[in-house]
């Protein structure tokens, strides 16, 4: 059995997944963001107890604790200083917070933008985390210089799961701090920053063995010695390991907001590029109101309506105002995907999973609109299943998929 791990911005999931890929137990479990004046934090040691609370739980649910490996998915950007036996010093900044916008502006004006995408992939911005550190080294000195180390979540948990603090690429190449180009974290900036390289984790390939379960851990989990931990990565990307991405199709993360992914040789303008494996890179163009656009339209218009009488008056005629709006919606959003998957240079097929997945009416304007067969998938867990890939060794398949989807144009 393997274990996938996928904590995001709110939220802790474990899943225990069967060698064939079956869900066989889940813990799910919310958690708050800390809002302190205009930052936006979270305590980290809250992450690590959802984390082994949740192995502990699924496990102790399970018929019997052979537990062959363990992996995680994480969110991406958020950091948290620790001292030399990995306890925080402070809460981790989450990627939300934005008050490092003056060192984003920096960091603009002293490199220009396109040189810093062509180092990084990532267009600079105040919500990646090298604003973020400089902001930190400026402001809190002291943290700084007591930090044995800078870790991001999913190292952070690695170290707490085995011993030894290692990100992988996609976690690094959300920083603005790692040159994807030469796969490792970038001189010149850190220089630039005053970032010391040694504070930052280690950086390896996802899907590589990097330890062993703590004896401890494994006692407090109920887990059999020997339980390996495999490097997983940034939640968007195992998700899309996880709904089986390949050449020539596109993932659609379809939910409050939306992340189109495509395997990619090399930049594309105005797209995030990651490295991804060994050899291949993933391009991403997020879409920040897609599922939540049509929550406020539910909210403001028809909060007494369900999700699926409001597609049920998406497929009427335009008889009613109501059933316009909603159609515009659904349609408004279709474009902005299909504008995104051409940018990424089209797809033969999508990849659909979350929320926005469970409407077929919208899939099918969305499939309509793209002009691509769209294929719906059976799991909203993709981001662990994609964890629990990694952890089996790439032994686990990707998720099946429950419905396809072909309209023309």
């Amino acid at each position: 059995m393997y274990i996938g791990i996928d904590l995001g911005t709110t939220g802790c999931k474990v899943v225990l997944f069967s060698p064939s890929g079956e869900i066989l137990q889940e813990y799910n479990k919310e958690y708050e963001l800390i809002f302190r004046d205009t930052y936006v934090e979270q305590d980290a040691n809250l992450w690590w107890n959802l984390v082994q609370d949740g192995i502990r739980q699924v496990v102790s649910a399970a018929d019997n604790n052979k537990i062959v490996a363990i992996s995680v998915s994480t969110q991406g950007i958020s950091f948290v200083p620790v001292d030399s036996t990995g306890v925080p010093l402070c809460n981790a900044i989450s990627w939300l917070d934005m008050r490092a916008q003056d060192m984003a502006d920096f960091l603009k004006n002293t490199f220009g933008k396109d040189l810093i995408y062509k180092k990084t992939g990532i267009e600079c911005e105040a919500d990646y985390s090298l604003p973020k550190l400089m902001w930190l080294v400026k402001n809190e000195p002291e943290m700084y210089a007591r930090a044995d180390k800078i870790l991001f979540p999913l190292d952070f948990l690695n170290q707490k799961l085995c011993g030894r603090a290692v990100c992988d690429y996609t976690i690094a190449g959300g920083t603005m701090l790692y040159n994807i180009r030469e796969k490792r974290w970038d001189k010149e900036l850190l220089e630039f920053s005053r970032i010391d390289a040694e504070k930052l984790p280690d950086v390896a390939c996802m899907g590589t063995p990097i330890g062993t379960l703590l004896p401890e851990v494994a006692d407090y989990c109920g887990i059999q010695p020997g339980c390996e931990v495999v490097l997983g990565g940034q939640d968007q990307k195992l998700a899309a390991i996880g709904a089986g991405i390949r050449p020539g199709v596109c993932t659609v993360s379809f939910g409050t907001a939306t992340a189109i992914s495509k395997l990619s040789d090399d930049c594309v303008s105005d797209a995030t590029l990651f490295p991804f494996e060994e050899d291949t890179y993933i391009s991403e163009i997020p879409l920040s109101t897609t599922g939540a656009a049509l929550r406020w339209l539910v909210k403001t218009m028809c909060p007494e309506k369900s999700y699926r009488e409001i597609d049920q008056l998406a497929q009427l005629r335009l008889s009613t105002t109501l059933s316009d709006i909603i159609y515009a919606l659904f349609e408004g959003v279709s474009r902005d995907i299909r504008d995104a998957v051409t940018h990424l240079g089209g797809a033969k097929e999508l990849l659909i999973f979350g929320g926005g997945a469970k409407s077929d009416i919208w899939c099918e304007i969305l499939s309509r609109i793209c002009e691509t067969p769209i294929s719906i998938l059976d799991t909203p867990e993709t981001a662990a299943l994609g964890a629990a890939v990694l952890a089996s060794g790439k032994k686990i398949p990707a998720a099946k998929i429950k419905k396809q989807i072909h309209c023309a144009g």
